[in-house]
C-alpha cells in the first residue's frame, strides 16, 4: 500500500514537473513574442517619424518649386518687355527685340503712289526766308565753271541767287563800371545810388550769367562744373562752379521770398490730375515744391 502511494506521488510530482516545464516553456515563448511585439512597435514610431520627415521634405520642395516657378514667370515677363509693350527705351531692347522691330519696318508695304519725304497736309518745320534781314551782304561773283573749270571773267551775267543763314553774334563779355552817386542827408546818413545789379563796392556777374547758369544747371540737369565748363566754352566767360551753385541757391531765396512755394502748392491742390516723374536727377541744390 506504501508502495503504490509513493508512485502515484511520483507520478504526480514527475506531471508537476513536466507542466511547470511546460509553463516554463511557455512563458520563454511569451517573453520572446512581447520582445517582437516591442520591435515591431520601434519600427513602427521610426516608420512614422521617417514619413512625418518626408512630408516635411516634400512640403518644403513643393514651396521651393513654387517660388522657382514664380521667379521663372517674372523672368520671361521681363524678357518679354520691350519698348513695343513697355515703357523700356529702345537702347534697352534685347538684340533680339530689335532685330524683330528692325524686321517689321522693313516688312511694311509702302505704297506705289507715295513719294519720298513729307507727305501732303503735312506741316513743315523748315525756316522761311524773312524779308527783312537783319544784314545784306554780296558775295564775290565765281570766277571759274563749276562744270568744265573755265575762266569765267566774260561770261554772261544772269540774275542774283540767294541764301540766308540765320545765327547768332559771338558772345562778347563786357565789364561795366557803374559810377554810384553818394549823397548825405541833413541828419547824417549817407546814402548810395544803387547798381542795376549786384552790391556797390563788389564785382559780380550780370543777370544775363545767372540767367544762363540757372538755365543750364535746372532745366538742362547739367551738373554744376560742366555748367561752369559750357558757360566758358559758349559765353567766353570762365565761372567757377561755386558761382554755379550759389545761383541756384539766390534763385531759391528770390523765390521764397516772392511767396512761389505757396503759390505752386495751391495751383496743384486746385488740379483735379497731378502728374509726377519718378526719374532720378542728380542736381544743385535749388527750390522745390516739397
Amino acid at each position: 500500500m506504501n508502495a503504490r502511494l509513493r508512485q502515484v506521488v511520483a507520478d504526480k510530482d514527475e506531471l508537476i514537473a513536466a507542466q511547470e516545464a511546460l509553463l516554463a516553456a511557455q512563458s520563454e515563448q511569451l517573453s520572446d513574442q512581447d520582445e517582437r511585439l516591442k520591435l515591431q512597435a520601434d519600427q513602427i514610431d521610426t516608420q512614422a517619424q521617417l514619413t512625418d520627415t518626408q512630408g516635411e521634405m516634400l512640403a518644403t520642395q513643393a514651396e521651393l518649386i513654387k517660388r522657382l516657378q514664380d521667379e521663372m514667370a517674372e523672368l520671361r515677363h521681363q524678357l518679354g518687355k520691350t519698348s513695343s509693350n513697355s515703357s523700356t527705351p529702345p537702347s534697352k531692347d534685347s538684340i533680339a527685340a530689335k532685330a524683330k522691330r528692325r524686321a517689321d519696318r522693313s516688312s511694311r508695304v509702302r505704297s506705289k503712289d507715295r513719294k519720298p519725304g513729307g507727305q501732303p497736309g503735312r506741316k513743315g518745320s523748315g525756316l522761311v526766308p524773312t524779308p527783312d534781314p537783319d544784314r545784306t551782304e554780296r558775295v564775290p561773283p565765281p570766277e571759274q565753271c563749276r562744270g568744265c573749270h573755265a575762266d569765267l571773267a566774260g561770261a554772261a551775267e544772269l540774275g542774283d541767287g540767294w541764301a540766308q543763314v540765320w545765327d547768332v553774334l559771338p558772345a562778347v563779355p563786357q565789364k561795366a563800371h557803374y559810377q554810384l552817386p553818394r549823397r548825405r542827408c541833413g541828419c547824417g546818413t549817407v546814402t548810395t545810388g544803387a547798381a542795376p545789379f549786384g552790391q556797390a563796392g563788389t564785382v559780380s556777374y550780370g543777370p544775363n550769367l545767372n540767367a544762363a547758369a540757372v538755365v543750364l544747371g535746372s532745366e538742362g540737369n547739367v551738373p554744376v562744373e560742366r555748367t561752369a565748363m559750357l558757360i566758358h566754352a559758349l559765353l567766353g566767360v570762365e565761372v567757377s562752379a561755386g558761382f554755379v551753385a550759389r545761383t541756384a541757391e539766390r534763385l531759391a531765396d528770390k523765390l521764397g521770398a516772392a511767396g512761389f512755394d505757396e503759390a505752386m502748392k495751391a495751383a496743384l491742390r486746385g488740379e483735379d490730375v497731378l502728374c509726377g516723374d519718378e526719374s532720378v536727377r542728380h542736381e544743385a541744390p535749388c527750390h522745390r515744391v516739397g
